[in-house]
């Protein structure tokens, strides 16, 4: 979140500032930046997949409609955190330097770190569901 913070300050001191274009340093940190957001969350989309495939197993065996609801909840917050993180790859282009290639990149930065944050959360409630299944089956 810091890092976010300081980012939209960077992002705001030179959107003020007299200067029509950044250099291409600037464009560089920032790109790197948000490359690493992405190269931090991308080797969990394993985990999004092999979690998809648990829940949709125990929704197909499971005939309890509140059930049921919870399990198609989590198997569409995994297949959407999958699908956005796609997508984001698919449209992410590093820009050439120009007077919008800052507000690019920070949008892009809002991007990735919110489709991090959907993997994350994703993983959380998906993981947390079926250790507390796993403990219920075994009574």
């Amino acid at each position: 979140m810091y890092r976010f913070a300081l980012f939209l300050l960077f992002l705001v001191f030179f959107a003020c500032n007299e200067e029509p274009k950044p250099n291409k340093t600037e464009l560089e940190s920032m790109d790197q930046e948000i490359l690493q957001v992405h190269d931090e969350v991308m080797p969990k989309i394993g985990k999004v997949l092999s979690l998809r495939k648990k829940i949709n197993n125990l929704l197909d065996s499971t005939s309890d409609n509140f059930t049921k609801d919870t399990l198609q909840k989590m198997s569409y917050q995994l297949t959407k955190a999958d699908a956005d993180m796609m997508s984001w790859m698919r449209s992410y282009k590093k820009p050439e330097v120009s007077d919008t290639a800052l507000v690019y990149l920070a949008q892009q930065f809002v991007e990735i770190s919110m489709v991090k944050k959907q993997i994350n959360s994703s993983i959380e409630v998906a993981e947390n569901y079926l250790a507390a299944d796993g403990k219920i089956q075994k009574k």
